[in-house]
């Protein structure tokens, strides 16, 4: 057993936060740390105390999200990402999907707008792409008047043929309706009341 004291470096017994400048015994209780890049068994401590680092990393990721949120806020509300959002549902869906890419989908929407502008083939009405007021993203909860995709025979996928963008009231209002049930409905609403 060695009669020798083990040196310890008073200077480095204590740490100073450097925003509020008070002083803190050096250990992880007052300062986060990790390992020491080259030195076995020792610690690299923060130059802020636990206090002052968790208020940075608070403000820094408000500032940061705040931006991120409104930077995608502004491109969903753009045409091209209002359809993006739209894509991205088409790929995941379970009625299938035979768009080749998001250009050809996005192509279909564009051929559309030539020859009805931005009003509902269904309702005339003119179609709006409001975001953000959604609860999810791309939005369950939609906006009458926003755009939506509608496959005119619900029995069939999403394709440039099957494909129909009109206002989400105008879809909800047809639901899953076929051709042939829309077909059936006209023949019996004609037997009944005629031309009127």
């Amino acid at each position: 057993m060695s009669l020798r004291k083990l040196f310890v470096n008073s200077s480095l017994l204590e740490k100073t936060c450097k925003k509020c400048k008070k002083t803190f015994p050096r250990n992880t209780e007052y300062f986060y740390a990790k390992k020491h890049h080259s030195q076995k068994n020792n610690l690299n401590y923060y130059s802020l105390c636990i206090a002052c680092e968790n208020e940075r990393s608070s403000t820094y990721k408000k500032m940061y999200y705040g931006k991120r949120k409104e930077q995608e806020l502004k491109y969903r509300k753009s045409e091209h990402g209002y359809f993006m959002g739209m894509w991205n549902s088409i790929k995941k869906s379970k009625h299938g999907n035979e768009f080749k890419s998001f250009e050809e989908f996005f192509n279909c929407w564009k051929e559309q707008e030539k020859t009805y502008g931005v009003k509902c083939p269904y309702l005339n009405i003119e179609m709006t792409r409001n975001v953000g007021l959604n609860k999810s993203i791309y939005g369950k909860r939609n906006c009458n008047t926003n755009i939506s995709k509608d496959r005119m025979d619900s029995s069939l996928p999403y394709s440039p043929k099957n494909t129909m963008f009109c206002s989400w009231q105008a879809n909800n209002m047809k639901g899953s309706i076929t051709p042939t049930l829309a077909k059936k409905y006209l023949d019996f609403y004609k037997e009944r009341f005629g031309d009127e």
